[in-house]
């Protein structure tokens, strides 16, 4: 029988770091108090599939090769599951299986699901995902019957009405039924939470959107839709401003929504008598760009919008406190390892780096130019082509791309990023530029089968194929 702390990491998808426990009784903020709280974490990817990939390895994009490149081919949208189970290794769920954990899954985002291949050692999964949909409620802004109601904007109907989440609360029940059978083991227990992704649309109660707003919030949410949000990111669309705060009320809506799910399920652990034995971590896979820098969700961009996420780290061997220095998720891998064995390993001394394999492998939208934006100058192309990387040092953050784009910021002079101090401190941008090594690791091919329709259909839904 496996001895060590139980583990539970939760991951609250597109959560950016200004976003969450920004609020002393916010269950995020009390997490910290009891732990240990990061105020400069940094994703490894400012997307899903990569940033949990990295999440569970330990490893960069460029290492580990479950990115968007591997996904959107040209023979259609593949499943990297083989590329997964290759790092079965590494693969923190596979590892804790191995070692004899109850390992259990709920996730909300069919990127990590089983048919892409990322719940992979998890004995049992639960895709809320599955259930957030109401594909036959008409249209309630055309009044059009369900058979020309778009699969898109099908997909979070309930949602977009203020009537239900995405899952989350659904996923509180399949944990309880897990814990209630695992028997002695320990266990490892992961969440993805989808409930502040796009499109934004908090149950009632949350975000400050009174129910007389509703039709206009939903208007909001179904016009910046993927192709529509990189058009804006291209310049080639405009947003008032009452909209814009519109969609950030929404997603700050979602955000509070999502704390009060976080209270729930550590009240499940309570109740259990879990608490003082479970490792808990919460964290987000990456943020979310909401109107800065002409910006809208996650692509094009390395700032700190998408890259600064939260996170808290509480339980046994966790020495509580704060910690100010950058840390990179792809030391929660090891840290976790560390704590199996009752040992704290700082994460701030591991390299702060996240890499992105760009925009045109991460929507097709960006792939397919001429039909969904329109033509775009040479130069767009390239940019929404390039490769990025962003490595961290102190209080400076070193950003590369693949078409020789080089600048360094001081996040805490500027946190805006709108300055390049690159000559005011070459040291720093000499160390730095070793990270610019992670473009030349193209991930090699694989023998990835084809995604399944019904992942296909939601992910289109998303807005990403």
């Amino acid at each position: 029988m496996p001895t060590g702390p139980n583990v539970l990491l939760v991951v609250l998808d597109t959560a950016r770091a200004d976003a969450v426990g920004t609020s002393r009784d916010a269950a995020f903020s009390q997490l910290g108090r009891l732990g240990r709280r990061f105020h400069r974490a940094v994703a490894p990817a400012p997307w899903t599939l990569p940033s949990h990939a990295s999440i569970f390895t330990g490893l960069r994009p460029s290492e580990h090769g479950v990115t968007g490149a591997a996904v959107l081919t040209d023979a259609g949208p593949r499943s990297p599951r083989p590329r997964v189970e290759a790092l079965a290794e590494r693969w923190l769920p596979e590892v804790l299986r191995r070692k004899g954990y109850a390992t259990f899954a709920a996730t909300g985002n069919p990127w990590v699901g089983e048919a892409v291949g990322l719940t992979f050692g998890f004995e049992r999964v639960y895709e809320s995902w599955r259930e957030a949909r109401l594909p036959k409620l008409a249209d309630p802004l055309a009044g059009s019957s369900s058979a020309g109601f778009s699969r898109k904007a099908a997909v979070y109907s309930r949602r977009a009405l203020g009537l239900g989440d995405g899952g989350a609360m659904r996923s509180l029940g399949e944990f309880r039924d897990f814990l209630a059978g695992r028997g002695a083991r320990p266990f490892f227990a992961f969440f993805n939470i989808m409930e502040p992704h796009a499109p934004y649309a908090p149950p009632h109660g949350y975000g400050g959107v009174r129910l007389k707003r509703r039709p206009a919030a939903i208007r909001a949410v179904r016009r910046w839709n993927a192709d529509r949000m990189l058009s804006y990111c291209m310049g080639r669309e405009e947003i008032g401003e009452g909209e814009l705060a519109l969609l950030f009320a929404l997603y700050r809506g979602e955000i509070s929504y999502t704390d009060h799910w976080l209270g729930q399920l550590l009240d499940v652990l309570d109740s259990g008598g879990l608490t003082e034995d479970t490792v808990v971590i919460v964290t987000a896979d990456h943020g979310e760009n909401l109107g800065e820098h002409h910006l809208l969700s996650h692509v094009m961009s390395m700032h700190e919008t998408l890259l600064h996420v939260p996170l808290v780290v509480s339980g046994p061997g966790v020495p509580p406190g704060e910690e100010h220095h950058p840390v990179g998720l792809t030391s929660l891998a090891p840290l976790i390892g560390g704590l199996l064995g009752g040992d704290w390993s700082d994460p701030a001394s591991l390299p702060a780096v996240a890499e992105y394999e760009s925009a045109a492998s991460q929507v097709s939208g960006a792939r397919r130019l001429d039909e969904q934006v329109g033509a775009v100058p040479p130069e767009v192309a390239a940019a929404l082509r390039a490769k990025w990387v962003a490595a961290y040092e102190g209080r400076f953050k070193y950003v590369a791309s693949s078409t020789g784009e080089e600048a360094l910021r001081d996040l805490v002079a500027d946190p805006g990023e709108s300055s390049d101090v690159a000559a005011e401190h070459p040291d720093v941008v000499a160390r730095l530029r070793a990270a610019r090594g992670a473009w030349a690791g193209e991930s090699a091919p694989g023998e990835d089968a084809a995604l399944d329709a019904e992942i296909t259909a939601h992910l289109e839904g998303l807005g990403y194929l």
